[in-house]
């Protein structure tokens, strides 16, 4: 086994690495894919003794100074192998100290439901499960055109991408929702941290305002979005389902802290 560790994957790796997930795919029909683009990412690559072949592959992306997600994934015919040991041994020589950071460091894994030979494997390693996010989808295309008693502001990229839109109030033009989303491929965007001004929780903006930024969504050229939220968030799910949001997968989140 030839361990290496890299901040991006040449065309030859990310075919490989595509080809590994297909084959993964074929065995259990899991929602999750792996980030072989996504910025600031270190990637771990298990190959065969030659250094030719990837049997797995890891990734570790900061989500800020002391909070990572892996993604990880070894080819069927090579599981129980040893690989992801490997792989998760070498990965976290590379996390900070806890002293570094102030605090204990949280490394986070998601685990589609299909995923039934993952769950031995990160319970060995001490992750222990920390939440369930239902995840949930829309198509764009049959939202109307912008309208509405909401304007919206958008900010500049930021370098991952993200683009936060805020839905300004008629009467003052301050922000009553932000939203944050993340482009993805084929004209598909993720929508993260959305939330309603706190003074006005409750009191039924989120059901007018969140329309409109679908439709403003739809108007930058967005064919589909998706978003997560907690199953226990039965107002948060019933306004995405009124705007056309339907359950795509169920995801838990499995964490390993280094104190």
């Amino acid at each position: 086994m030839k361990l290496t560790e890299q901040r991006q994957l040449n065309k030859a790796e990310q075919e490989a690495v595509r080809g590994i997930l297909q084959r993964a795919h074929q065995k259990e029909p899991f929602s999750l894919t792996f980030p072989l683009l996504e910025p600031r990412t270190t990637f771990f690559l298990a190959r065969s003794d030659d250094g030719k072949t990837i049997h797995s592959v890891l990734a570790l992306i900061p989500l800020d100074e002391s909070s990572f997600e892996v993604s990880a994934f070894t080819d069927p015919a090579c599981r129980r192998q040893g690989y992801f040991h490997a792989l998760w041994e070498k990965a976290k020589l590379s996390l900070p100290g806890a002293d570094a950071v102030g605090g204990s460091v949280n490394v986070r894994f998601a685990l589609d439901r299909a995923c039934k030979d993952a769950l031995p494997v990160l319970l060995s390693i001490g992750a222990r499960l920390v939440s369930e996010e239902t995840e949930m989808r829309c198509d764009l295309s049959d939202k109307p055109a912008p309208g509405g008693a909401f304007r919206f502001r958008r900010s500049a990229p930021s370098g991952e991408g993200v683009v936060c839109f805020e839905g300004l109030s008629p009467k003052d033009n301050r922000p009553v929702l932000r939203c944050y989303v993340m482009p993805m491929k084929d004209k598909h965007c993720y929508l993260h941290r959305i939330a309603v001004r706190k003074d006005l929780i409750g009191k039924g903006i989120g059901g007018q305002v969140f329309p409109q930024l679908l439709s403003v969504l739809k108007q930058q050229g967005f064919q589909s979005a998706a978003l997560q939220v907690s199953a226990s968030n039965i107002p948060a799910v019933q306004l995405y389902e009124r705007n056309g949001f339907s359950v795509s997968t169920v995801l838990r989140y499995y964490e390993c802290s280094f104190d």
